[in-house]
């Protein structure tokens, strides 16, 4: 399906795992202020926080970005809902999208299983999934501005009001993770405003768990896309991840003929220098 041309992200790297002592909040701000000027058109950042993954926190992050760009996207790659209070996440984005003018995207998830054991929380990913849609209602009902009251499984809320809602409407774009070949997190995907999935093969030989391989990079990729746009009207957002190590040369090429409206890229940092990712990113998105 031919499209318009997809927007281009920039992953910036915020994990001690790959970049070290280079992993600041001040060198993720000046890398988005030269990804704006080289052309780029978001920047996204992890959300995690376990051992094995100390990240820089994301949305604090993003703020500062905010005051020093006008124009790129500031999102998340993605964000463990269910480690967050639902009010406080619908609060603290609504703020970030007044602060930068309507430029959030809300990359949400259920995260990895060290983003709850480490805090004493029970890895149990089928009651995650009922927190989860619990909270993103709960997200979406306070950024109407309506008073918002709730009682469910796992939230109460009563009577609750954010002082303003998002700039963005309806609302703050929300994308859902979602790992081929399950096919709950596309239907859960359709609900809202797109997706941000992955698939065994993107991993390479093995699936990131263990997990079988349907078949080839580009044959997964079509299944998850051909499958997720049978469930919507076509409108929604798709970002794919450029970067795949079994990825053909061509696969830029068919992510845009299957409809992609994000293309990122997820490698382009090292732990090499601070000067040497700058000049990077300098460059611009692939053409």
């Amino acid at each position: 399906m031919a499209t318009s041309a997809p927007k281009h992200g920039l992953y910036l790297q915020n994990c001690h795992v790959y970049l070290g002592d280079l992993a600041t909040p001040t060198n993720m701000l000046e890398y988005a202020v030269t990804a704006e000027e080289a052309g780029w058109d978001g920047v996204f950042m992890a959300d995690g926080l376990y051992p094995e993954f100390p990240s820089i926190d994301p949305w604090t992050t993003l703020s500062g970005i905010a005051t020093r760009t006008s124009d790129i996207v500031l999102g998340t790659w993605v964000t463990p809902v269910c480690r967050r209070l639902p009010w406080q996440l619908a609060h603290d984005l609504a703020t970030l999208d007044h602060l930068s003018d309507g430029r959030v995207l809300l990359g949400a998830g259920l995260g990895a299983e060290g983003n709850y054991t480490t805090f004493g929380e029970e890895w149990d990913p089928k009651r995650l999934a009922r927190r989860y849609d619990e909270a993103l209602e709960i997200i979406d009902r306070l950024w109407t501005g309506d008073s918002v009251s709730y009682d469910g499984e796992f939230y109460t809320v009563e009577g609750a009001k954010l002082p303003y809602t998002p700039v963005q409407e309806p609302r703050i774009p929300i994308l859902l993770g979602c790992w081929w070949p399950n096919k709950k997190p596309f239907q859960r995907a359709a609900n809202w405003d797109g997706i941000m999935p992955a698939a065994p093969s993107f991993w390479g030989g093995e699936g990131e768990q263990g997990e079988p391989i349907t078949g080839t990079v580009e044959e997964e990729v079509t299944a998850l896309v051909e499958y997720y746009r049978g469930l919507t009207d076509g409108t929604e957002e798709i970002l794919l991840p450029l970067d795949i190590p079994e990825a053909p040369d061509d696969f830029a090429e068919l992510c845009r003929e299957l409809g992609a409206t994000w293309l990122l890229t997820q490698d382009l940092l090292g732990d090499d220098s601070h000067e040497e990712n700058v000049a990077r990113i300098r460059e611009g998105p692939p053409v």
